[in-house]
């Protein structure tokens, strides 16, 4: 097992090499995985495209649903929203779909993989919506909400592909948003006449006009190697941990031919340059970790959304496994209801994983003693060190990505504050020891 004082020292020499390896390692599956399954709450319903927040202890998804199957030919996606008091137990509120098409708009064909965030007062949510169901068609739209269920659709799409872009050219879909300091974020699918399917970002400061448009995450070859039919990268989600960006996206692979689909779920980060984006080296799940997604002809893992709660870095996301082939047999996991395609229950479905900050203190207690008369308190956002080794101490205080927020010399006693949110590492050094100990600051 590697200190964390080891483990820093690793952080500045890759870092200062150019690279930035450190990601969250292990996301754990929840126990009774799925969360969500096909048709829970409304008989018919598959269940797509969570998006999740948390507000005065209580969890909100968003997510795209369709009534009456998956072929009932009169029937559009829409967007529903569930509540939950723990992230894993969840109830349609209300009951009917908060968003939905309207014919004669610009959104007449569905509206769907919706994202939100609370920013200026109110609630944004930015989707997938298109006339006809092809994603050559795809744009992306803007609602704004004060409670959440009751949503006001802008008069027109905010995003469209872009023909001088040609890396976002044809494509433009699936958006994931965040709040940085008082900008917002958009990161979204973008395809084009050239390379990869790829995730591209723009900013505004009002919700509805972006510029700095910016292509960021693209396909790891070295983990998803060329030859292998890997299409690209879809579906994006980020969040905000300390200064880090971490984007969450999906990873898309032609099978059997042309058969589109999203097969893995995979993690990269950015600091203080969007610029420069690090993939992790391991896909976080793929769909063969799942009975409900192991297929490998119509199955996919996709949709990933991240929530940093307290202590956990949890992930949501779904998937399917309708058919699969092996040799001249096909497995078909679905049945009809007169002209409607139907997949069975537990073969469409939501689920959830978590990554836990282990040793983690929030908080110490007056007599907790760290190293050598050295003791380190800190909550929430405020700290004291006080040591009774003679001489001079250095404080340094690091995010788990090796950035430094603070370094300060100091005698005996040393009160601090940090504007920082996530973990950080804590060290003392004095002429004789070095403590360490790992926080989260909120």
């Amino acid at each position: 097992m590697r200190t964390v004082a080891t483990i820093l020292a690793l952080m500045v020499t890759l870092e200062s090499s150019g690279q930035n390896p450190t990601f969250f390692p292990t996301f754990t599956p929840y126990s009774q995985n799925p969360i969500i399954n096909y048709g829970d709450e409304l008989f018919g319903h598959p269940w797509n495209d969570p998006t999740v927040l948390k507000e005065n202890d209580q969890y909100i998804m968003y997510t795209s649903g369709v009534e009456g199957g998956l072929t009932h030919p009169n029937d559009t996606i829409s967007i529903y929203r569930w509540l939950s008091d723990d992230g894993y137990d969840w109830s349609l509120n209300p009951t009917d779909p908060v968003l939905e098409s309207v014919a004669g708009t610009y959104y007449s064909g569905g509206i769907e993989t919706p994202t939100v965030v609370f920013y200026k007062g109110e609630y944004h949510m930015y989707n997938t919506v298109y006339t006809q169901n092809t994603p050559f068609d795809f744009k992306i739209s803007h609602a704004t909400s004060r409670d959440g269920i009751a949503w006001q659709m802008d008069p027109g799409f905010v995003l469209e592909p872009t023909a001088n872009l040609d890396w976002m050219s044809q494509i433009t879909a699936e958006p994931g948003v965040m709040v940085n300091q008082d900008t917002l974020y958009l990161f979204f699918t973008a395809a084009g006449t050239v390379g990869f399917q790829s995730i591209g970002l723009v900013r505004s400061t009002d919700g509805r006009s972006f510029i700095d448009t910016t292509q960021t995450a693209t396909l790891p070859t070295d983990v998803y190697p060329n030859g292998n039919n890997y299409a690209g990268l879809s579906t994006p989600s980020p969040v905000m941990v300390g200064d880090t960006i971490y984007l969450f996206t999906d990873v898309a692979q032609f099978v059997f031919g042309d058969n589109w689909m999203q097969v893995a779920l995979h993690q990269f980060k950015s600091f203080s340059d969007i610029n420069t984006w690090y993939p992790d080296t391991d896909p976080i799940h793929t769909r063969s970790d799942f009975s409900w997604t192991n297929g490998n002809f119509n199955a996919e893992i996709r949709s990933i959304t991240p929530l940093m709660d307290g202590e956990r870095l949890r992930v949501w996301y779904a998937g399917h496994n309708i058919s699969s082939i092996v040799q001249n047999d096909t497995t078909n996991n679905v049945y009809f209801i007169d002209d409607e395609l139907h997949v069975e229950r537990d073969f469409w479905a939501i689920g959830t994983s978590e990554f836990l900050f282990d040793n983690v203190v929030t908080g110490i207690d007056e007599n907790a003693v760290t190293h050598h008369d050295t003791a380190i308190r800190y909550y929430q956002n405020q700290g004291t060190i006080t040591t009774k080794q003679p001489g001079a101490a250095l404080l340094k205080i690091h995010t788990l990505d090796g950035q430094l927020l603070l370094k300060e010399r100091f005698t005996s006693r040393l009160d601090f504050e940090l504007d920082y949110r996530g973990l950080i590492v804590i060290s003392v050094i004095t002429d004789d020891a070095v403590s360490t100990r790992k926080y989260y600051s909120f």
